[in-house]
């Protein structure tokens, strides 16, 4: 009775309408003076909720004497009701994305969410928006909520990386791997999207399995994006693999050094390769580099990590990632194919 009135709430009726309804499909056709007598109250108070209910299409009335009322069935009642939802929203909708939004002086940031449901549908919406490339960690539960999402976006093209991990109630046996692409197993975690270097969402499990978390952060500050794939890179290359298909050019990526990966591992199986990079000049500001890829260095002692590239004219050059200082030129993206 409870998701009842929840939905009579929700159409601005009562929840004496609900009752009066429901008294309706249980003893049929009846007038309101029946009504008054079944519910033990006054005609006037049946009379005011009959006139709400047939207004939203629960009840129909018949005009004789004494006038009788009779329940919609369920199964027409309710579909218009929904009908009526999705219309309503598809005008909000309509009308919100009509208004023109006042440009905020400060074009990234980081915002806070305080809601379950909310954040629930952010990871799953910044999965569905993702176009190039993107990076998950989470435990078998959060996992197995985005995976058919994952799946399409790996027929969209992009390349995905999904890190998982053990949590009490929730083992990595539980997931579905069949059909994902780039998997592995880690020794712990956060929940975390990340989706072409431009947003990201983090969030902490408290409470077990099977209790999302309230409380979540959106980032959109490059800077603090880069330290989260950060975090996620240092956890990929030291977690155990379950499942690593090699990508096959052509390919783009927006995470320089999960595409350095990619690219020496291609290098190292004798596949010559061409690079587009798109970002800056570490000397004199934003431009494209072009060339044959000649080698991708990855020293974790150092921390260096570069992808080596020959002009057309027979020059070399550096290239790093977004936050590059001693190379030549920082990517903002890259894009393989074979030559």
């Amino acid at each position: 009775m409870e998701s009842l009135f929840k939905l009579f709430r929700l159409l601005d009726l009562t929840n004496f309408d609900a009752r009066v309804y429901v008294t309706l499909l249980t003893i049929g056709p009846s007038s309101p003076t029946r009504l008054a007598e079944e519910l033990g109250t006054h005609r006037p108070q049946i009379h005011g909720s009959l006139k709400r209910l047939a207004s939203k299409g629960f009840v129909e009335v018949y005009s004789g004497r004494p006038a009788t009322y009779r329940a919609v069935p369920p199964e027409i009642a309710l579909p218009l009701i929904s009908d009526e939802f999705t219309q309503s929203l598809e005008e909000v909708q309509h009308f919100l994305n009509s208004l023109s939004s006042i440009e905020a002086q400060e074009q990234h940031g980081v915002w806070l969410y305080k809601s379950s449901k909310g954040l629930l549908q952010k990871f799953l919406r910044s999965v569905e928006e993702s176009e190039i490339d993107l990076v998950v960690c989470g435990d078998a539960v959060f996992i197995s909520r985005l995976r058919d999402k994952l799946l399409k976006a790996q027929k969209r093209g992009v390349i995905v990386y999904v890190l998982i991990y053990e949590i009490p109630g929730a083992k990595v046996e539980d997931v579905k791997i069949e059909g994902l692409l780039k998997v592995k197993k880690a020794v712990s975690g956060d929940l975390l999207v990340i989706r072409d270097l431009s947003l990201g969402i983090l969030a902490q499990r408290r409470l077990g399995a099977h209790t999302f978390p309230e409380y979540g952060v959106l980032v959109e500050e490059p800077v603090l994006i880069d330290y989260l794939l950060q975090d996620f890179f240092y956890r990929w290359i030291r977690s155990k693999t379950i499942v690593d298909e090699p990508i096959t050019p052509p390919a783009r990526f927006t995470m320089f050094k999960l595409a350095l990966l990619e690219v020496k591992r291609i290098l190292d199986a004798g596949t010559k390769l061409w690079g587009k990079f798109k970002g800056r000049w570490i000397d004199d500001g934003k431009g494209v580099l072009e060339g044959r890829i000649v080698n991708a260095i990855y020293e974790p002692e150092t921390g260096i990590a570069q992808i080596i590239v020959e002009s057309s004219t027979g020059e070399k050059y550096t290239v790093g990632g977004p936050d590059a200082v001693i190379e030549d030129f920082a990517a903002d993206e890259v894009s393989i194919k074979e030559v």
